[in-house]
């Protein structure tokens, strides 16, 4: 690793961790000890005058829907019945949309009575990361701000509100066994879990908190039976911890099991979010990159795979991750890439869907949160931030091309020298060949640095550019690759096709000598 790229990496590292302590800390926290009382507010009442319709942008695979101006949404989720939820930082609103309907069911506004008596609050954004359904059918979200945990009865239109965390959980996932709500601050170095106390003729909680080490910033979070894995982007590393409970089933301690990388060999970036894909694969996302990396943990190898290059040649910072409810693999949002994707883990092929709508004062849209729908496999929901709009995106819609290769893997050694590879370009007879859909631009990235650019090597096709009226069935065009004094090492290729509004990559391992 160059010392330039290790300079990258570190101001990305520390923008991110400043930019939410600097949030954190700018807002007057209130905080309390009893983890079993809560306030109640009936919000039911108090409606915010939202027009409950939405202006909705067709694309061939993502449909959006408008929000109110000013909502800001951030963290999604959709219910067990179907219905979507966002919550909007700016607007301080939960927001229920009926897909169904293509329209918002209901907005309440987030809030005790005594919080917006303060006209400063209204004025501010109070980020909510993550939002949960538990087992009772609760909505769980945790919002940057006085009131960090809130629990929402969609049947009532209550919220209860818990100060109890030392701060606001930054993702949180259920354990549909136990029903326990684990999740990770961020900025406070902490792993917590909600458990529900029974046997009482209310609802009442017991949150438990756990330092997991000075300067780790816990972001992502991933469940696997008796154990909960963390990604700690400060040290740069994924924990797995043993639960440990008492007779009672109440978690009592959490105990480091394993630490990723095991050594300095194989150093990780900016981890923010993470799966395991079965007992031995573990897939993150590295935040300062344009990489989606696996580890394998029997030969404790890592493998990056670079996002397509987007069209402002910037890193894509992949974000969340979701994994498919069909196993097939899992959906991840790109922070400034302006696409959401789906990596196949059993095909190691990526799908990248561009996002239509740009924001009116750049040309970046934040998909902060995404949702996957826990009865269709095929469909991902998620937020724009900064377009005020959620939208879904369809795998199940057929793209009208694929792109193929029977080479898996290219050493190049020595300066000048080349390697030819071919590709093969099908047109998808079952789609309608348009004019916005005809053209198909080929382009190479590389998970050789964070921008997913080549270093001192160049990759040229035959063709840069396909028609796919002029082909009958497929074409093969050719990519030659030459080093010029690449950095050795071993690396992965996207070779990516796209028709703008959707791009699909194979890899291609390359070896630099």
């Amino acid at each position: 690793m160059s010392l330039r790229k290790l300079i990258v990496i570190g101001i990305v590292a520390i923008t991110l961790v400043a930019v939410l302590v600097i949030l954190v800390d700018n807002i007057e926290r209130q905080a309390t000890t009893n983890n079993e009382e809560s306030d109640e507010s009936d919000s039911q009442s108090k409606l915010t005058p939202f027009v409950n319709t939405t202006t909705t942008i067709n694309s061939p695979y993502v449909k959006e829907y408008s929000l109110p101006a000013g909502t800001w949404p951030n963290a999604i989720l959709v219910d067990r019945n179907g219905m979507v939820w966002t919550a909007g930082s700016r607007s301080h609103t939960l927001i229920s949309f009926d897909p169904t309907q293509g329209q918002i069911e209901s907005s309440y506004p987030i809030t005790e009575e005594k919080t917006f008596n303060d006209d400063v609050t209204k004025e501010i954004s109070l980020m909510v990361w993550t939002m949960v359904e538990d087992n009772d059918g609760f909505i769980w979200f945790s919002q940057f701000g006085p009131n960090s945990l809130w629990r929402f009865d969609p049947h009532t239109g209550k919220f209860d509100v818990f100060r109890s965390v030392i701060n606001p959980p930054y993702q949180m996932k259920v354990d549909k066994e136990t029903g326990d709500i684990w999740y990770t601050t961020l900025t406070h170095n902490t792993l917590g879990v909600i458990q529900k106390i029974e046997n009482k003729s209310y609802s009442s909680y017991k949150i438990t908190e756990f330092d997991v080490g000075i300067d780790s910033y816990p972001a992502g979070l991933f469940l696997q039976r008796d154990h909960v894995w963390t990604s700690q982007i400060q040290n740069h590393k994924l924990i797995k911890f043993n639960i440990i409970k008492d007779n009672s089933g109440m978690v009592k301690d959490v105990v480091n099991a394993l630490e990723i990388p095991s050594n300095d060999n194989e150093p990780i970036y900016l981890p923010t979010d993470l799966l395991i894909s079965n007992s031995n694969s573990v897939w993150f996302t590295e935040h300062g990159t344009s990489t989606i990396t696996n580890y394998q943990m029997n030969s404790s190898h890592l493998t990056r795979f670079p996002t397509s290059a987007n069209q402002y040649q910037t890193t894509t910072l992949p974000f969340w991750m979701k994994q498919s409810t069909d196993d097939q693999g899992f959906w991840f949002n790109e922070h400034t890439g302006n696409r959401v994707g789906f990596f196949d883990t059993i095909t190691m092929v990526l799908t990248e869907y561009e996002i239509p709508t740009r924001p009116s004062d750049g040309y970046i849209v934040y998909p902060l949160g995404i949702a996957a729908d826990p009865n269709d496999s095929k469909k991902l929901w998620f937020s724009e931030w900064n377009t005020d709009k959620i939208a879904i995106v369809d795998q199940s819609i057929p793209i009208p091309f694929d792109i193929h290769s029977d080479v898996k893997k290219v050493v190049l050694s020595g300066y000048n020298n080349t390697a030819k590879i071919h590709i093969k370009i099908t047109k998808n007879d079952s789609v309608d060949i348009t004019p916005t859909n005809k053209i198909v631009s080929l382009k190479v990235s590389s998970s050789m640095e964070p921008a997913a650019g080549l270093i001192n090597m160049t990759a040229i096709f035959s063709t840069d550019t396909i028609d796919l009226t002029e082909i009958t069935e497929e074409t093969t065009l050719q990519l030659t690759l030459q080093n010029h004094y690449a950095p050795p090492g071993n690396y992965n290729l996207a070779i990516s096709a796209t028709d703008v509004s959707v791009t699909k990559s194979i890899f291609l391992n390359l070896v630099i000598e």
